[in-house]
């Protein structure tokens, strides 16, 4: 991936942090605030450049365990561990296990305007995996028995219909 990526102009220092995380880091993370209609998240800017390990999400953690989990990602990645759709993962959380879900192109422009920025003059498409926890009982969003009131906590981009 590294021979066909252009790197994007900083505009900011903003974007100067972003570009210098992601060399000297392998991923820069970028934290969303909740605006009141959309629950708080996280997502790497970065790794499927450095590790092709798809780019990650995670709603509904506080900031520093959504960042944490992305770093142990990170951390896997560079050793050779890669993530990818409908993987589950029983070790990264403590209580909880984890399924990577694809992120559908539809979600790009409204969730990872950052990434888009990031890989923007880059031809070949960037995937975005989201990292998805279940529900107290260990159930995932798609299942059976949910607990519905999570879902304010934890949109799922992806249709498992």
């Amino acid at each position: 991936m590294q021979d066909q990526f252009q790197w994007p102009l900083a505009e900011s220092e903003a974007d100067e942090k972003i570009l210098r995380d992601v060399r000297t880091h392998g991923c820069h993370i970028m934290q969303v605030l909740s605006d009141g209609n959309q629950p708080e998240y996280a997502f790497s800017v970065g790794l499927y450049l450095n590790f092709a390990q798809a780019e990650l999400a995670i709603f509904g953690l506080d900031r520093r365990d959504a960042a944490n989990v992305i770093n142990e990602v990170r951390g896997r990645a560079a050793a050779g561990r890669i993530y990818t759709d409908g993987d589950v993962c029983d070790d990264l959380l403590v209580d909880r296990r984890l399924c990577f879900a694809r992120v559908p192109g539809s979600a790009y422009r409204p969730y990872f305007g950052t990434a888009l920025w990031f890989y923007g003059a880059t031809r070949r498409p960037f995937p975005i995996l989201q990292m998805v926890w279940p529900d107290i009982n260990g159930h995932f969003p798609w299942e059976s028995g949910y607990d519905v009131s999570l879902k304010a906590y934890q949109p799922v981009l992806r249709s498992f219909s």
